[in-house]
């Protein structure tokens, strides 16, 4: 077996990446959607629904939506 160059170890940390990446922000828009108090129980469970049915795109619409206002 021959030793990874350096070449192959670039390309392995470059789709390492691609894929910690998504995921990390998939799960990070869960637990924030899970325990932001600032959504009411409605909203809550919609996001909920919408980044584990749809993914990372479910994560990137969960994190443009506009939030609703802790005064009122």
């Amino acid at each position: 077996m021959s030793a990874l160059g350096g070449q192959e170890i670039i390309i392995l940390a470059f789709i390492g990446l691609l894929f910690i990446i998504p995921t990390a922000l998939w799960i990070w828009s869960l637990v924030h959607c899970i325990t932001n108090k600032r959504l009411s129980d409605n909203n809550r469970i919609i996001g909920i629904v919408l980044i584990v049915c749809l993914s990372l795109l479910g994560s990137l619409i969960y994190l443009f939506l506009p939030r609703e206002n802790p005064t009122s």
